[in-house]
């Protein structure tokens, strides 16, 4: 692929630089906020090889362009120039958008950066439960002390990186919410967990363990992006630099001890509880749901409603059944882009079809889904199928994941740290079916290539 000659065309082709107001990228989209969309031609980018397919949703237009994205998004950033990539341009140039869409933006603007580090992290910790399980290491060991520690340090620190994460995202200064994390997993604070005639200026104060937390520190960013835009509004330029944050952290640290961390947490764990419930109420029916269709949930952007609880749940329980169906869903694309691979008579057909199955491996299944689950009906029927069998084997095992790792590499979030249990067994049950499994249905059924 020409990166710089890809950048320019689809530059040209969304309007050009003066229609955008703002571009970003995910793990395999390029995400244009655009003054007008209906300058953009959308069916002149589809047709590029190098482009999966355009999605609009959001208020974004998303041109999905699979792992090589990065790369272009660096020449589009060049050829914007500077000035685009340093602007707070607002990156969500609808005032009026619905507030359910702008809160999914934020999630998704939030914890679609910190993705990859946190199967990074899983897979580590799955790499120290195989070899302590198998006493290749003991737990008192040097190397298993400091590795552990690289491991859990993600998890730990969660809210100091999701603060930065959100500040980005919502245009204020990313070190102020992470400043605000930090004390929410001050060690001081964690020792204080349980204490009871705790006060703040004769408020009582009801601490909680916020290591691994999700939702309080975005609600807190969000409320530092509100003060800090007041106050940058009030105060001479000479003071902002230091009186901004210090009246910011002081103000919105405070609420979010006294009333948002509490509040938001169990509004979370209430959140969670009623998923779980529906989990209880058919194991079976759930996993073939979510084994079968999260990825169309994925096409449309639904799946930011259930993501952030599952990764919460992980985080706060140390594992989650439905996390582990959302594994699954990910194991049938590797299936339907291996099905491709087999049954394809075009070579360049067959070689995008193995490109898509290694991405899918490492847990990206765009290339997968918008390159062939999508286009082809049977492809799309024989995958859900396979995953949908898989999901509901996982159901009826009850098999959970201890980490967030996709893939491939979901055997090792399929490890229970206190040792190996069904739940690994069940995923590699599920892995069969999922891959081979889909991947025979399309041998069999075949599919038109057009």
């Amino acid at each position: 692929m020409n990166y710089r000659e890809t950048a320019k065309d689809i530059i040209r082709l969304v309007g050009g630089k003066e229609n955008i107001n703002n571009v970003i990228h995910c793990v395999t989209r390029l995400r244009f906020f655009l003054k007008n969309e209906k300058e953009a031609d959308t069916e002149s980018i589809k047709g590029k090889p190098e482009v999966l397919t355009v999605v609009q949703q959001g208020g974004q237009y998303q041109v999905v362009i699979g792992q090589e994205v990065v790369k272009v998004f660096d020449e589009v950033q060049k050829e914007l120039g500077n000035d685009m990539k340093d602007s707070k341009a607002v990156s969500s140039p609808s005032k009026s958008k619905n507030p359910v869409i702008m809160f999914l933006e934020t999630l998704t603007g939030t914890i679609t950066p910190v993705i990859g580090f946190l199967g990074a992290a899983g897979i580590l910790k799955g790499i120290l439960s195989l070899l302590t399980t198998s006493q290749i290491i003991d737990t008192e060991a040097g190397t298993y002390i400091l590795l552990n520690a690289l491991a859990d340090s993600l998890f730990y620190y969660f809210p100091v990186i999701l603060g930065f994460s959100a500040g980005k995202k919502l245009n204020t200064n990313p070190f102020i919410p992470a400043i605000i994390g930090g004390a929410l997993v001050h060690p001081t604070i964690v020792s204080l967990v349980g204490e009871t005639g705790l006060t703040f200026l004769g408020i009582p104060i009801t601490l909680m363990n916020y290591s691994s937390s999700v939702f309080p520190i975005i609600v807190a960013a969000w409320l530092c992006s509100i003060v800090e835009r007041w106050l940058n509004k009030k105060l001479p330029i000479s003071l902002q630099a230091i009186i901004t944050p210090l009246i910011t952290i002081a103000i919105v640290g405070s609420v979010t001890f006294l009333a948002v961390g509490p509040a938001v947490t169990a509004i979370g764990n209430g959140i969670a509880s009623a998923v779980l419930f529906v989990y209880k109420f058919s194991p079976v029916v759930t996993g073939f749901l979510i084994g079968g269709f999260w990825q169309l949930l994925v096409v449309f952007g639904l799946h930011w409603g259930l993501l952030p609880i599952v990764i919460n749940n992980v985080l706060q329980n140390g594992s989650d059944p439905l996390m582990a169906m959302l594994g699954v869903s990910i194991l049938c694309q590797i299936g339907a882009a291996l099905g491709c691979a087999l049954k394809a008579k075009d070579k360049q057909t067959r070689e995008i079809a193995i490109a898509a199955t290694i991405s899918s491996m490492f847990g990206v299944s765009e290339p997968a889904l918008y390159g062939f689950t999508m286009k082809y009906k049977k492809i799309l029927i024989c995958s859900s199928i396979g995953g949908g069998v898989a999901g509901a084997v996982t159901g009826l095992i009850g098999a959970s994941y201890f980490g967030v790792a996709g893939g491939v590499f979901g055997f090792l979030s399929s490890i229970n740290p206190a040792g190996i249990d069904i739940s690994f067994y069940g995923f590699l049950i599920a892995f069969a079916i999922a891959v081979f499994g889909s991947a025979a249905l399309i041998c069999i059924v075949g599919y038109e290539e057009k």
